[in-house]
């Protein structure tokens, strides 16, 4: 919209300085052409009236020429050359004709306009009368160059102050348009990091046209609003995983209890019962993590994340993969680091609860003589963030397995929330969830697709120690 404005007040402006400069010009060009003409009229009926009076104007022809390098000719009534100077001859016939237009009285054409560019050089008379009769005639040809000069430099100022005052124009209507549209700025800015998960950039000083303040303030309550309303979702999500522990830790107590009180037909059942129970535990865990990952992912698009431990790339992962080769050794799987690693520090905890997640599902669900690979790089820089708000330099890890892959249709949803697989009955569908608060928050990204082996392929994307959010 501020590009629009300026264009158009642009245009507008130079709409209107060409409307006041080109006549203005037009008419500097008139005024010097008529002061020329007069001047010339003048000088010609003095010669032509001394001619008359005297006879004698050799001296007052020489000494016009000498001063205006200009060529003139002075004859009687009969046509008859008293006086001349430069190069006017009667027998040329623009003179001749000239001359006789002049002796019968008629007047001389008005000079045309004299613009910058004009060089011709029109001849000129005025004649000298005796008892009403034409008694003499001088005949002048025009040197139009110093009056073309005048208005070229004339021309030159209006050109000159009429740029002044566009650029002045253009800089106030900058001005203008920037705070006019200021708190538009502020609104988009609050608007994108509400987006993002913060907190609206705090609120909006209500600063420019009175027509947007009042739109400033109705959006300062909406993200106070808002804000609180995420803020009790979280609280409650929260609150609803720490108050639902105790009393599912008591069922669980009792349940186990009951086991060496059970018939044999009721072992089923109690295992059953103890297996849900043992679900409910991991879903609590796991959305108390979720609730921890969203107030840490709020924190960093506010810029108030805690400082994070730093630490070498290849030690992180090979740290998770010694951690997780027990588990993938007992559900016959190999977990292995692909080199080279770039050679650079990344936030330790973020990296490993995120690794530890997709490890955690490439074993369970790539299946028995699986093959695990984490690649790691790092491109020069990436467009990045969850709602690619964060540029720069990223890491990037790759997790993929050989294994079976999802079916068609559950690739969009393997990130969503509570979304399981159809092999995966016993999930709480939050782990991936979780990764990718924790990512976004950092500044990153996590997605899920298919791998270059037939299996699925983890993509996360963290920024580079000292280059994130």
């Amino acid at each position: 919209m501020e590009r629009r404005v300026r264009l158009v007040v642009g245009l507008l402006l130079v709409g209107a300085l060409l409307a006041l400069s080109v006549p203005l010009a037009l008419a500097l060009g008139d005024r010097r052409t008529a002061a020329l003409a007069v001047e010339r009229d003048r000088q010609l009926s003095v010669l032509a009236e001394l001619a008359a009076r005297e006879g004698d104007v050799a001296a007052a022809v020489a000494r016009y020429h000498e001063v205006y390098d200009e060529d003139v000719l002075v004859t009687d009534a009969t046509g008859r050359v008293l006086a001349g100077a430069g190069a006017l001859d009667t027998g040329e016939a623009e003179v001749a004709e000239a001359v006789r237009v002049g002796l019968v009285g008629q007047p001389t054409p008005a000079l045309e306009r004299v613009l910058p560019w004009t060089r011709d050089q029109p001849l000129r008379s005025a004649v000298a009368f005796e008892d009403g009769d034409v008694a003499a005639l001088a005949l002048l040809r025009v040197d139009t160059r110093a009056a073309a000069g005048d208005v070229a430099r004339g021309w030159g100022w209006v050109l000159l102050v009429g740029v002044a005052l566009l650029l002045a124009a253009l800089a106030l209507a900058r001005w203008l348009s920037r705070w006019a549209v200021r708190p538009v700025h502020s609104l988009e800015s609050a608007a994108h990091d509400l987006a993002q998960g913060g907190r609206g950039g705090g609120a909006v000083l209500a600063s420019g046209p009175p027509e947007l303040r009042g739109l400033v303030d109705e959006f300062n309550r909406m993200v106070e609003v808002v804000q609180r309303s995420l803020d009790d979702q979280r609280r409650l999500v929260a609150d609803a995983s720490h108050q639902l522990r105790n009393p599912l830790a008591a069922v669980r107590l009792r349940a186990d209890s009951l086991g060496a009180h059970l018939h044999d037909s009721g072992a089923r059942t109690h295992a059953g019962l103890t297996s849900e129970l043992e679900r409910l535990e991991r879903l609590l865990d796991q959305l108390l993590r979720l609730a921890r990952a969203q107030e840490s992912g709020t924190s960093g698009v506010a810029g108030a994340r805690a400082p994070q431990t730093l630490a070498p790339l290849a030690q992180v992962l090979a740290e998770r993969v010694e951690a997780w080769a027990p588990a993938a050794a007992a559900a016959e799987q190999s977990v292995v680091v692909v080199e080279p690693v770039p050679d650079l520090e990344v936030a330790r905890d973020d990296l490993e609860q995120v690794l530890d997640v997709v490890l955690d599902n490439a074993v369970r669900h790539a299946g028995a003589g699986a093959g695990v690979c984490l690649r790691a790089d790092a491109p020069a820089a990436v467009a990045g963030g969850a709602a690619g708000g964060v540029a720069g330099r990223q890491v990037v890890v790759e997790v993929d397995d050989d294994g079976p892959g999802l079916g068609e249709g559950e690739w969009s949803r393997a990130a969503e929330r509570f979304w399981r697989g159809s092999d995966d009955p016993h999930g709480s569908g939050l782990g991936l969830s979780i990764a990718r608060e924790l990512l976004r928050g950092a500044g990153g990204d996590l997605s899920v697709g298919p791998g270059p082996r037939g299996g699925v392929l983890v993509r996360v994307s963290l920024p580079v120690a000292g280059d994130g959010p």
